[in-house]
């Protein structure tokens, strides 16, 4: 550039500076060692401040140096929340004092910057120095105020781990691995063995997932000790909204348990963590890795890292600790395994550190002290105090830590005395304001008891102290000689002990010293008692004996972890899972977590340190613990050949198991026997491998939710055929018939007495599994109207039921009185098997049902064990099945769609076996009030199986899981891309900002806005010109965001008009199941969405609430997908119209031009006029008689009589339809052009068809050859429409192209017309019609007439004068009456009236049949319905045309039109199990694209560093475990008091029927001996007429 010419004003000089500093090669090393320097700076100003409120803050400088140097943050370990050290104030000036300094450092250089470039010349060409060291301390700020000011990234940790938070509840999951093969660690350095952590912690993570974290064990440091000391490492991590906690887990450990720069697992290669040095015992002296971990789903509260577990109240402390082992180790290593013994543990103390951690999953809310309960936050001050250590956190789990560390006192004198002054003395201190004695008072006191014991022990010559706890004289012994220097100590104070005088001073408050009291000699063996007897499994029985509330607990102490375990369940399930090939121990809270071990194998290779484990070659199994009654698992694999149980004497009688080769001894305590659970441990093992009932966890999937999709049509088709074989569902069908016949029999005979508010079904679930539960209850009363058939929240189940105090259900008709829970029938629907709600229901509807069966995803679940539980031990366990199962397993994907289309395939399946059980007997027909019948199950069957192939069209995989070809995707190509506009949408506010961004950075970058620019580059150098554009660009950078939207919305050809706001998503179905599964599917993908690309989902249902509801809300841009009944159908012709209606009203909303986007999708190939866009599903279903007369009709293939023509041999030249031309109706429309015929084959062929519009009343002519109507109408449709498709419509274009079928208006006038003419038709024949007014009022009058017409009749055929008809009788008579019935015709009618199965007919049933429509009976006719196995199932219909068999044998006078409204209730059915289930896995597919682009967005233009996972949501809750919204707080009480109620209402029925037969048979044996006493006399009754009827009388 010339230098005389004006400089623009636009230029920035120092945007060329800094680009200049980082580009620039001159200096890094200089750059490098500056950004350094300021980050140890920063981290310096916190230290400072930190030291000038905490002097005595402890810190490692060489440590902190490198974190600031290489990690650029500090850790400051500073006073916890609730100490007395704590200040909030200092917090806040210590965090803000980094970023402070930081920036004023920064500020102080730029000036001095400034003030030296002034002597160099501003603009030098030559970088120096200080530009560098002036880039690294402004880098340094801007990241001290995102850290330290914003909280952007956590790169400074100020605060401890344990700091409090607010109050938290929370129902979440253990889990955890136990590696007894050392080679999981050796070989890999643990990679592995992490990899099946992680898998376990995913599926855990179902159960919600808002933090998590494990703690393990390694050893420590120790000195002289016989037994290796260890200490807990624990790793948490709060998870944000985006991440994955599984990863973040696994992550937190590596670096915790791993040396730096290392991902191997801290002493992979070290015998520290293998074998012990000891020769003796080096080669089974090892350490076992144990990973204790939990995920935690906060329910009143935010989530924080203080709530985070496993949770530890007391950190680490060193006592004078006296190891403890076996009883047999100690008695020498009799029994014990390999050579040499077991190492026997000399009596002498040594130096320990003593820490507890728990992990608990549920709630803590009452504990036992001296007879009363304390609620947790009473039991959290009593811990503060006994404890002397602030709460760690205000969670009720942290306080069960709190608890642990009281209770859990084996071998150590001070936390003996603790133990007994806080529990076990007439005083304690919870609810008094006695001093408590400090820690260094307690070790005072076990002084006295460490020197007498071993006194004791030199004395007697004892080898073990397991000699003195087996042993009641040595205790007592032990106890007398301690208690005789204590009272030598209060008798008189030593005054040259003043520790010993203070601690006395506060014991006398809990004892008294007067040796009368005995209160000294019973402190001290109390004490005593718990030094030997309070281990770990005892601890936590006494914990779980006083504790009321519901208990999923891992418990490990750093003094036992060596070699044990334990684990509890109490309301809360947990699971134990052991591989005896793999040497591996998984447990957990899922069922399905602790299967992870079936997808890994030992890691391949060798070390030189071995495994410590030898392979056994037996199948994997696993344990459930008794939730219910409550019970303890403690895990014991040995240590240094000690391979027997290391139990206290309280329990040693209880049952040893061996496990895994004998390498594991389980022992297991119930707290109390509630269930039929087997006492025998094998028994109740579940083995998981070679198992047809078990399944592996699937492998993961880079994209969860299509993997789902794409096993839709696999997964129906399994179920499908799975139904045809003797398996687990058909069993438990067989049961579940079983069960029905016997509640209707017991109507028929009358011991089931018949109430209005009485349950004969009662379905329940929570949410989507409800859903689908409602329309089966709804599909199943709509063809039983007389029975009780209730679908039930769970939650209010459980509201009603399962509290002390019940919930009321506001709103809805339910209570104890409206619910007559005699014995029902209930079925539990739980895709997952472990909502809370469902899994509760399982155990609280045993007190009120004997028939409970489950729906569910797999055999293995936790509802399936409870129901397993109760009916186990029977002989027919088979028989007794009681689990549907889907076979779908475990899908971690929170937008459910392969579980919701499965369980409706299910429920599908089952509602055909109820359907066909009760019709089975006309008696149960009667009773039910049946009105569906063979032909409608028989429709239905091959509608069910014709829709794997809908869907397989839908989801483009076949039944095989492969793709379909191409040619076939064209409505799987339409649903996405629909879901391409709608994604367009979403995200044409971030396309916008980020074209925002880059003009804003570009333009102010060069200097040179968009118009001065452009003027500036003319050559334009008028100044005041240049104040006109400047003002001309401040408006484009007003408006800027705007402007960008209508660029794309230009590009890409979408509506200008709609509105630049959030988008919002309805979506309706006249389907309930449908709008709502559809809505929260929907909902749970754009969880996780950036707030810029989210969209608001709600539904509504178009053929009843959604105009109302929703149209208010209506503005441009807003989106509709809504689904369409197949209106085609007679019955569904109205609710198509009714849904059609209410889109197009939605649709007719408009400002400025602009509406709501609405996309139809349904099976009618008609198009809305103001809709966007309609996808048309294919079907592969026969036509129904409605539509084939319809079609005939229009096709002028219909007689006189309304037979079809082409039924019957005619010439093909009268079955020719006139060819019709093309023409307009009065609105407008094009009319349908009829058909053509082909010059060569004088075929009839049809022309693409074209509806009316949805305003039209004309009716259009159909297009389809007679000949060709028993195909399928899917096959049909893609012969007219080749070419035709659902995508880029353009409601300008030609109708030619978007026009196929008729709307629902026009179908309803067509066959309204058709009725009209079939009920002419039937009046001219004399036949009555019910809809004029003078017919029904004649039949009213003449209804008395009729009913002794029909009397007479009865008389008459009556021939043998008996009073009732047999067969003969009826078929000679009525075939005089109506020759044209057929034989089997009239045993179908015989058969129909006789309800009481007699083989006659009397007058009520007589009076009853003949009031029984033809079509009726024709519909009834007897079915077979076995398969070729034999098996009772429903046979697809084989009919070319549903109808087609009901035309062929109906008897003349029976239209075919009014005969095709007996097909009404298989039409409804076809749309609720069949079409609906279409619509819903459309809508899937649809929806999943949307989300899945807005998703693939961000990491594309992020470069990796934006992105979420559409598949989670934030809460990550895919398995509602929460007792939401009803307490799980009194649900275990209820169903224990239930079922202990339930018992003794069994023992006093099976009395009363002892009683009665004993009764009975008496009365029998008097009958006989009154009868052969009695001698015949004229005057005496006959023997004949003595029964036992009259002898109870008199």
């Amino acid at each position: 550039m010339d230098a005389t010419k004006k400089q623009s004003p636009f230029i920035n000089p120092p945007a060329k500076f800094y680009l200049s500093v980082m580009t620039t090669g001159q200096h890094p090393l200089r750059l490098l060692a500056a950004y350094v320097g300021f980050g140890v700076l920063h981290e310096l100003a916190h230290i400072i401040a930190a030291r000038l409120f905490y002097p005595k803050l402890s810190l490692d400088f060489l440590h902190a140096l490198s974190r600031a140097a290489l990690g650029r943050y500090c850790a400051l370990d500073l006073p916890a929340v609730g100490s007395s050290h704590y200040d909030e104030t200092a917090r806040l000036i210590i965090r803000h004092a980094g970023w402070i300094f930081s920036v004023f450092l920064a500020i102080a250089i730029h000036l001095r910057h400034r003030f030296k470039s002034k002597e160099r010349g501003s603009l030098s060409s030559k970088i120096h120095s200080g530009d560098a060291i002036l880039v690294a301390a402004w880098v340094t700020a801007l990241e001290a105020v995102a850290t330290d000011l914003f909280g952007l990234v956590p790169a400074t940790t100020l605060v401890s781990e344990d700091a409090a938070a607010n109050t938290l509840i929370f129902f979440c999951g253990n889990f955890g691995v136990l590696l007894l093969n050392s080679t999981w660690i050796n070989v890999d350095g643990g990679k592995r063995a992490l990899d099946m952590l992680e898998k376990m912690i995913e599926v855990t993570m179902m159960r919600g997932a808002q933090s998590g974290g494990v703690v393990t064990y390694e050893p420590a440091p120790s000195s002289g000790n016989q037994t290796p000391q260890i200490k807990g490492v624990r790793s948490r991590v709060v998870n944000s909204k985006r991440t994955n906690l599984s990863k973040g887990v696994r992550a937190k450990v590596v670096v915790d348990n791993s040396s730096f720069g290392s991902s191997n697992l801290r002493g992979y290669n070290s015998p520290a963590f293998n074998a012990n040095s000891t020769a003796e015992y080096g080669n089974r002296k090892h350490l076992v890795r144990g990973f204790f971990g939990h995920t935690r789903f906060a329910t009143t509260s935010k989530a924080s890292m203080d709530g985070t577990h496993p949770h530890q109240w007391s950190p680490r402390k060193d006592y004078t600790f006296y190891p403890f082992q076996s009883a047999t180790a100690a008695k020498g290593g009799a029994g014990s395994g390999g050579p040499g013994g077991a190492l026997v543990l000399k009596p002498k103390s040594e130096v320990a550190g003593i820490e507890n951690y728990v992990t608990h999953n549920g709630d803590f809310e009452f504990y036992n002290i001296k007879n009363k309960y304390y609620d947790t936050e009473a039991i959290q001050n009593f811990l503060v105090r006994t404890l002397q250590v602030p709460m760690p956190a205000t969670v009720d789990s942290a306080a069960i830590a709190g608890m642990m560390d009281l209770l859990r006192t084996q071998g150590s004198f001070a936390l003996s005395v603790r133990y007994a002054i806080c529990f076990r003395l007439n005083d304690s201190p919870m609810g008094s304001d006695y001093p408590v004695p400090s820690a260094a008072q307690y070790e005072t006191f076990a002084e006295v008891f460490e020197r007498k014991l071993d006194e004791f022990v030199a004395s007697q010559n004892i080898s073990s102290l397991e000699e003195i706890s087996s042993s009641k004289d040595m205790r007592e012994s032990l106890i007398i000689g301690i208690t005789k220097v204590f009272v030598e100590l209060t008798s008189e104070k030593k005054k040259n002990d003043p520790q010993m005088d203070s601690a006395l001073d506060v014991l006398i408050n809990y004892a008294s010293f007067d040796p009368e009291s005995g209160d000294i000699g019973k402190f001290v063996g109390e004490t005593v008692a718990a030094f030997f007897d309070n281990d770990l499994l005892h601890s936590l029985r006494t914990f779980l004996e006083n504790a009321k509330g519901s208990f999923g607990l891992s418990v490990t102490c750093s003094v036992d972890a060596k070699r044990q375990a334990v684990f509890a369940a109490k309301g809360q399930t947990l699971s134990v899972a052991f591989y005896p090939r793999r040497g591996v121990i998984c447990f957990g809270s899922e069922q399905a977590a602790v299967k992870a071990g079936l997808n890994y194998e030992v890691p391949e290779g060798t070390s030189s340190l071995g495994g410590g484990y030898e392979p056994v070659d037996e199948n994997a199994v696993r344990l459930d613990l008794d939730d219910l009654g409550g019970e303890i698992c403690l895990l014991d694999w040995g240590y240094a050949g000690d391979v027997s149980p290391a139990v206290s004497p309280p329990n040693r009688g209880l049952v040893v198991n061996k496990l895994m080769g004998g390498a594991v001894s389980v022992i297991l305590l119930h707290q109390q026997a509630v269930s039929n659970r087997p006492t025998k441990l094998q028994k109740r093992l579940v083995q998981l491998e070679q198992n047809e009932f078990i399944k592996p966890l699937l492998d993961d999937s880079p994209d969860p939710i299509l993997q789902d999709i794409r096993d839709i049509p696999k997964i129906c088709n399994d179920i499908q055929e799975d139904w045809k074989d003797v398996g687990l569902n058909r069993m438990t069908a067989w049961h579940l018939g079983q069960c029905i016949q016997k509640r209707l029999q017991g109507r028929v005979d009358g011991s089931v007495k018949t109430k209005t508010n009485e349950v004969d079904i009662l379905v329940t679930g929570c949410e989507v599994s409800l859903w689908l539960a409602e329309q089966f209850c709804a599909d199943l009363l709509k063809c039983f109207p007389q029975l009780g058939i209730k679908a039930v929240s769970s939650n209010k189940l459980l509201g009603l039921f399962g509290q002390e105090l019940s919930m009321p259900c506001i709103g809805f008709p339910y209570t104890k009185r409206t619910l007559d829970m005699t014995d029902p029938i209930v079925i539990i629907v739980s895709h997952s098997g472990g909502t809370f709600g469902p899994l509760a229901c399982s155990n609280l509807m045993q007190s009120f049902s004997s028939s409970i069966f489950a729906v569910t995803s797999e055999w293995d679940t936790q509802v399936g064990k409870q129901l397993r539980s109760m009916y186990h031990g029977g002989k027919n366990d088979l028989l007794t099945s009681r689990i549907f199962s889907t076979e779908v397993g475990v899908r971690p994907a929170e937008p459910c769609s392969v579980s919701v289309a499965a369980t409706h395939q299910l429920l599908t399946n089952i509602f055909e076996h109820i359907c066909l059980t009760i019709i089975s007997k006309p008696a149960y027909r009667a009773v039910s009030g049946a009105i569906v019948n063979e032909r409608d199950l028989q429709t239905l069957e091959r509608c069910n199986q014709d829709n794997i192939k809908a869907l397989e069209r839908i989801v483009a995989v076949d039944r095989n899981g492969v793709g379909i070809h191409e040619r076939l995707k064209s409505t799987e190509e339409d649903l996405r891309s629909a879901g391409d506009l709608w994604a367009e949408h979403i995200l044409e506010n971030v396309k916008a900002y980020i074209m925002t961004f880059f003009y804003i950075i570009v333009t102010v970058t060069i200097g040179y806005p968009l118009i001065s620019g452009i003027a500036y580059g003319a050559g334009l150098n008028n100044e005041s010109v240049f104040y006109f554009l400047r003002f001309l660009d401040a408006l484009v950078y007003f408006w800027l965001p705007q402007i960008n939207v209508f660029i794309l919305r230009f590009i890409q050809g979408r509506n200008m008009r709609h509105r630049m706001v959030g988008r919002t998503v309805v979506v309706g179905d006249p389907c309930p199941w449908v709008a709502q599964s559809a809505e929260a599917f929907l909902g749970k993908i754009f969880a996780c969405s950036y707030s810029i690309a989210g969209c608001n989902v709600l539904s509504g249902n178009p053929a009843d609430h959604l105009v109302h509801r929703h149209t208010h809300r209506v503005v441009r841009g807003s989106l509709l997908v809504c689904g369409r009944p197949d209106g085609r159908l007679t019955a569904l012709t109205t609710s198509e119209a009714s849904t059609c209606l209410a889109v197009n009203q939605a649709s007719s909303i408009q400002s400025l031009g602009g509406t709501c986007e609405s996309i139809t999708i349904g099976h009618n190939w008609s198009e809305l006029p103001l809709a966007e866009r309609a996808i048309f599903l294919e079907s592969f279903r026969p036509l129904f008689l409605c539509e084939r007369m319809l079609e005939a009709s229009e096709e002028g293939t219909l007689d006189s009589s309304g037979r079809d023509l082409t039924s019957s041999k005619v010439d093909p030249q009268a079955r020719k339809p006139k060819v019709k031309q093309m023409k307009l109706t009065a609105t407008g429309n094009l009319q349908s052009s009829g058909f053509t015929v082909d010059k060569e084959t004088q075929e009839v062929i049809p022309q693409r068809r074209f509806s009316m519009s949805f305003r039209s009343s004309s009716v259009s002519s159909s297009g389809d050859d007679i000949s060709k109507m028993s195909t399928s109408i899917g096959t049909s449709l893609r012969k007219s429409f080749i070419g035709k498709g659902s995508r880029n419509h353009d409601q300008a274009a030609d109708p030619l192209k978007h026009s196929s079928h008729r709307s629902s208006a026009s179908l309803l006038g067509a066959y309204a017309n058709l009725e009209k003419e079939a009920k002419q038709k039937v009046n001219s024949q004399g036949v009555r019609d019910t809809h004029h007014l003078d017919s029904v009022i004649r039949d009213m009058i003449k209804e008395k007439k009729s009913d002794n017409k029909a009397t007479e009749i009865f008389h008459a055929m009556d021939v043998d004068g008996s009073g009732e008809l047999d067969l003969e009788e009826f078929t000679t008579a009525y075939k005089k009456i109506n020759p044209n019935v057929s034989l089997v015709q009239l045993e179908a009618m015989f058969q129909e009236a006789d309800l009481d199965d007699s083989g006659t007919l009397d007058l009520e049933e007589f009076l009853k049949m003949v009031k029984i429509p033809d079509v009726d009976v024709l519909g009834k006719l007897g079915v077979q319905n076995r398969n070729e196995r034999g098996l009772v199932s429903v046979m697809p219909s084989t009919e070319r045309y549903f109808g087609e068999e009901l035309r062929r044998t109906a008897p003349k006078g029976v239209g075919a039109f009014l005969m095709s409204q007996s097909q009404q209730l298989a039409m409804e059915l076809y749309e609720s199990r069949i079409a609906s289930m279409q619509r819903f896995v459309a809508m899937t597919v649809m929806f999943h694209q949307m989300g899945d682009r807005v998703q693939s967005f961000f990491p594309k233009i992020s470069f990796g560093l934006l992105g979420y996972r559409m598949d989670r949501t934030h809460s990550i809750m895919r398995i509602a475990t929460t007792a939401s919204p009803v307490s799980g707080a009194d649900v275990r009480d209820q169903m224990v008091e239930l079922h202990l109620r339930l018992k003794i209402e069994k023992a006093v029925n099976l009395v009363i029927r002892h009683f009665n037969r004993w009764k009975a048979a008496k009365n029998k044996r008097e009958l006989a001996e009154l009868r052969s006493s009695m001698t015949m006399s004229p005057g005496s009754p006959s023997m004949d007429k003595i029964d036992e009827g009259s002898l109870k009388s008199e």
